[in-house]
């Protein structure tokens, strides 16, 4: 049984890289800026009360505990929260064993709670490509790496591998079996192979937009933007998706995808806009499952 308790004491710089929400630390209390709803200003305060984490978030209103604020910036309802947290208290696959750090510390002998990428590779790690063989994926497009980084807590560096790519602002989407998260800033990502822009797939994840990758395989020219998070279509998206002469969208069967689809919709024009339809959660799921899978016009 998990723990929620525990789950509400993980370290904020740990939670807040994993989500990847700019932070700065003043004194006692940290800062942290709500980037899942393109916020330039941190607005988000967040401190440790008796060994727990809570946070308030004065733009929204919005408050509580870790598991609160997952379910806001991923989307997720609470007991899918509580896996991602205790998925994070779980994150090392090179480390069995951790020492906790007790409620009472003295912060100024710790090394600062950070991520830090120590390479980026071609996939070679066995347990990540059995990984993506799992999720019905053979084919590893250029696009898509390998990223070990190094997380220091209570001045101890665990060392932690994933598939990753790179996003728009730099940052990272990184996946592995226990592992979903950002590192650095949320935002889309663009891969381009049709100079002439004749065709463009808008998937909603990372393995949507691999499972694009592997039935398309053996024709590459067109482009792909992976959102990583329907909060990140924005009027930079729009403006992309508005130079192309055909958009196929690839977007979850759930309320923020089809939210996602009637806003692109709505916003461009003179383009033929098409969907991927499947009965699964999304395109990886139907991959997975064997489904067949149609083309439809959006309407």
């Amino acid at each position: 049984m998990i723990d929620t308790e525990k789950l509400k004491t993980i370290d904020a710089e740990i939670i807040l890289n994993f989500l990847g929400l700019p932070y700065r630390r003043t004194g006692d209390r940290i800062m942290a800026t709500a980037a899942y709803r393109d916020e330039n200003t941190a607005s988000i305060s967040i401190q440790e009360r008796y060994g727990k984490w809570l946070w308030k978030d004065f733009g929204s209103g919005n408050s509580g505990s870790w598991i609160d604020l997952v379910m806001v910036v991923k989307d997720l309802d609470y007991l899918d929260a509580i896996k991602f947290l205790n998925d994070i208290e779980n994150a090392e696959i090179n480390n069995s064993g951790r020492e906790k750090r007790p409620f009472k510390t003295d912060r100024r002998k710790e090394k600062p709670n950070c991520i830090e990428i120590t390479a980026i590779t071609k996939i070679t790690d066995d347990r990540l490509i059995n990984y993506l063989h799992s999720r019905a994926i053979s084919f590893m497009p250029d696009w898509l790496k390998q990223i070990n980084y190094s997380v220091v807590k209570n001045n101890k560096t665990y060392l932690n591998l994933a598939i990753c790519i790179k996003n728009s602002l730099g940052g990272y989407s990184a996946r592995n079996p226990k592992i979903k998260m950002n590192i650095g800033k949320s935002s889309y990502s663009l891969f381009t192979t049709d100079s002439k822009k004749e065709l463009v797939f808008v998937a909603e994840g990372m393995f949507d937009g691999l499972s694009i990758a592997e039935k398309m395989k053996n024709n590459r020219l067109y482009d792909l933007i992976i959102l990583n998070s329907t909060n990140n279509l924005n009027s930079e998206v729009i403006k992309i998706l508005s130079g192309y002469k055909n958009i196929i969208l690839v977007l979850d069967n759930d309320v923020s995808g089809k939210e996602a689809q009637n806003e692109i919709r709505r916003q461009v024009k003179n383009v033929n806009i098409h969907k991927l339809t499947f009965k699964a959660k999304d395109l990886n799921e139907a991959f997975v499952l064997k489904e067949k899978i149609g083309v439809a016009v959006c309407r």
